[in-house]
């Protein structure tokens, strides 16, 4: 069995005034239809590392197909490992965060059909894969749930 190790998922997230907002992404019918008997889910943007290109760049693409942009990337220092019933095969997914300043997304109707901005415990609510659920947490631990997030954890910033 293949094991892929260039998979990664983004927590991505913005700032309001009253609290952190993460985007979680609704799979579509169509989607659900073709690789998971049916069952729809919230999950958030993902993607996979290509040869040679730094994680940071796949972040950027992967948010960039979906209309944001990020102003900064963290790693999540988490990873999880699960087995990918679409790839046919067990993927090692590393956790990432990025923080957007824009809310307007562009989903592609073959694969998502509908998304929000939710608090953190909202997206607990609404996630039940448990990579995803301590994906978050770590997110927040060391990036959003913190006054000063980890700066040792940035790895990219759009410069001032």
């Amino acid at each position: 069995m293949k094991l892929a190790t260039g998979v990664f998922d983004v927590w991505t997230f913005r700032r309001d005034s009253d609290a952190t907002r993460y985007l979680l992404l609704y799979t579509s019918q169509t989607k659900a239809d073709r690789h998971f008997n049916g069952g729809r889910f919230w999950q958030i943007p993902s993607n996979f590392v290509r040869q040679d290109e730094p994680i940071e760049n796949a972040i950027i693409r992967r948010l960039g197909e979906l209309g944001l942009t990020a102003a900064a990337i963290w790693a999540g220092e988490h990873a999880y490992i699960i087995y990918n019933r679409r790839f046919r095969e067990m993927q090692v997914i590393g956790v990432y965060a990025a923080e957007v300043s824009s809310t307007g997304i562009h989903l592609e109707p073959e694969e998502h059909s509908d998304y929000g901005w939710y608090t953190m415990e909202e997206c607990l609510d609404r996630v039940h894969y448990r990579g995803l659920k301590e994906g978050l947490q770590s997110v927040h631990d060391f990036v959003t749930g913190i006054p000063e997030p980890a700066e040792e954890l940035c790895l990219y910033r759009i410069p001032e």
